[in-house]
């Protein structure tokens, strides 16, 4: 597909106003206890009451929520591949700093932090109850 055919015409409203993965956990509950952790709360579930099979996580103190992070997560099987990570999920953190230390303190383990040439303010990893990787990096007034 050629370049000019995915670009918005000019003037004109971006075609898409969010993008919210969907993952597949073994406990919704579990899972979203664990993105707590990260800023993130249940803006919608399904059931309402009982044990949840599907939750919309949103980040409640972003400027703007609908485009600010925002998660879906859903009670299903997944192969497990312990050797790789079919999705790697990115996070942006106003303080990375902060962040690993407060995932620390909550008993999650977390690598040392790294400075890439692709992001010299540095990035940690660690893994979700489901054992879904995430990078956690250092937020820019240029990138989310």
């Amino acid at each position: 597909m050629a370049e000019a055919a995915v670009r918005p015409e000019q003037g004109g409203a971006a075609p898409l106003t969010a993008l919210v993965p969907i993952i597949r956990v073994s406990d919704v509950e579990r899972s979203a206890a664990f993105y707590r952790l990260l800023g993130f709360e249940i803006g919608n579930r399904v059931p309402r009451q009982g044990k949840p099979s599907w939750a919309w996580l949103y980040q409640p103190k972003a400027a703007n929520w609908k485009t600010g992070a925002n998660l879906m997560i859903a009670s299903g099987q997944r192969p497990p591949k312990p050797d790789a990570y079919e999705l790697l999920i990115y996070l942006y953190a106003a303080n990375l700093v902060e962040m690993r230390e407060s995932l620390i303190a909550a008993g999650v383990k977390v690598s040392e932090i790294t400075y890439p040439d692709y992001l010299p303010k540095g990035e940690f990893s660690a893994e979700d109850p489901d054992g879904y990787c995430l990078m956690v990096a250092q937020s820019y007034t240029e990138s989310p």
